[in-house]
């Protein structure tokens, strides 16, 4: 055990703690809202626990602190956005997209398989549930391409300027077209990107000013959702009355993401005395180390394992005891498979990469072309989870663009190899559980 915690000593020196378990965190309540979001019907279908017991929505609000991640991630923002190198921009492109290709292609052929041996219906889920989780990544690689305009738009009257702005399209969403509500999706998570370009001042406010501003962001989330035909969900649920919080994200998202920094810069002093201690924060290390595989991961091993729970007709009420210990097994074995599968995966996606650059075509790409490149891979990805990709080669619109799986699975492969060569494979991106 010694020898293990000095090499983990030795991997993280240098990395701030409090960063890294929080992201790490964040990203292992993904995985278990998600171990505890479904539940099999006695009619052999699986539905969201949420629809089967809509009291338990409060335990959203615990389980959805993606706004912290997007916090701390967009702290690595700062250093990128004074770079005239696009070197930068293209390694974070690399090391962001490349983990999605091997999902994506393993999600095609298992979407493909269930849709001959089960029908249409199962080749659909299978083709969606496993990639869902990519609009992390498309997001994120948009924010990337945007790190310089972040920057400038994160003082605090520039905050308020944002809630306003997706305040209007949370109004234009429900007043005017649904579709415009998408555009929320880059505003909300890029709010709190913009934030953690400021991390470090955000870090010296008065606690009584962050104690302050973690009640009014709260309360006016909840004047919201009691005034607006906002969901009281953080998630996206037809059980619970009111529109989606979370697909399109809305100004509740936003206040409540608000309150979550002000509440997480209040403990950060605590925070860090606790993560002094090496050993806790070995243990830690080891699992942020992992934490994107199984995050990217976790949801095609659920999607196998909740087909073997139809397959056994095993169908226990919500929240009884039995389902609790049918998912508690579950979750066990998901998680056990994903953690030991981490290492490989992440071997993976990095020998794609280099095998994609070696095909590539050598380009002198700048900054323009980067960020192009960035928005281009994004954007794909960010059709690839919502409409998934079943029925590979069947065209449709997804929010208004074209769309085709398989076509969208070689853009990304191009753009991911001719990245990776023009990069020349800089690993600037730490690792840590996430990007930076």
């Amino acid at each position: 055990m010694g020898t293990v915690t000095s090499k983990v000593l030795a991997a993280s020196a240098g990395r701030d703690r409090v960063m890294d378990a929080v992201k790490a965190l964040a990203l292992l309540l993904v995985v278990v809202g998600h171990s505890l979001a479904w539940t099999v019907t006695g009619s052999g279908s699986v539905i969201n626990t949420l629809d089967a017991v809509p009291a338990v929505f409060p335990l959203t609000w615990v389980l959805q602190i993606l706004p912290l991640f997007f916090l701390l991630a967009g702290a690595g923002l700062t250093r990128l956005s004074g770079s005239r190198d696009a070197r930068g921009y293209l390694a974070r492109l690399t090391r962001l997209a490349a983990p999605a290709l091997p999902l994506i292609a393993v999600t095609m052929v298992l979407a493909v398989v269930a849709q001959v041996l089960a029908g249409s219906d199962a080749g659909n889920a299978a083709g969606v549930l496993p990639v869902q989780l990519v609009w992390f990544l498309g997001v994120y690689l948009v924010l990337v391409a945007v790190a310089p305009l972040l920057v400038r738009l994160s003082g605090p009257w520039a905050v308020a300027a944002w809630l306003v702005v997706i305040l209007g399209v949370d109004l234009l969403r429900i007043n005017v077209n649904e579709l415009i509500g998408w555009a929320n999706l880059i505003l909300v998570w890029g709010l709190f990107a913009a934030l953690g370009t400021r991390l470090d001042r955000l870090r010296t406010l008065p606690r009584a000013l962050l104690a302050t501003g973690a009640i009014v962001f709260a309360a006016s989330a909840i004047i919201a959702i009691v005034v607006g035909p906002y969901s009281p969900a953080l998630i996206s649920t037809d059980a619970v009355e009111g529109i989606s919080n979370l697909a399109p994200p809305t100004i509740v998202l936003a206040l409540v993401g608000l309150a979550q920094i002000c509440i997480l810069l209040l403990v950060w002093p605590l925070l860090q005395r606790v993560l002094d201690r090496d050993r806790l924060w070995v243990p830690i290390a080891i699992f942020a180390s992992r934490a994107m595989e199984i995050y990217l991961w976790h949801m095609l091993v659920f999607t196998l394992a909740i087909a073997g729970m139809l397959a056994l007709v095993l169908a226990p009420a919500a929240l009884s005891p039995l389902w609790w210990l049918q998912h508690i097994a579950v979750a066990a074995v998901v998680l056990a498979v994903v953690w030991f599968a981490a290492p490989a995966l992440a071997r993976l996606a990095k020998g794609v990469a280099a095998l994609l650059g070696r095909a590539a075509p050598r380009l002198a790409l700048g900054n323009t072309w980067a960020r192009i490149l960035l928005v281009v891979s994004g954007v794909t990805l960010l059709c690839v989870s919502e409409s998934g990709v079943g029925q590979p080669l069947t065209a449709r619109m997804v929010v208004s663009l074209p769309y085709i799986p398989l076509v969208a699975l070689a853009l990304m492969c191009v753009i991911v190899g001719i990245a990776t060569k023009a990069s020349a494979v800089v690993d600037d991106v730490p690792r840590g559980g996430s990007p930076r």
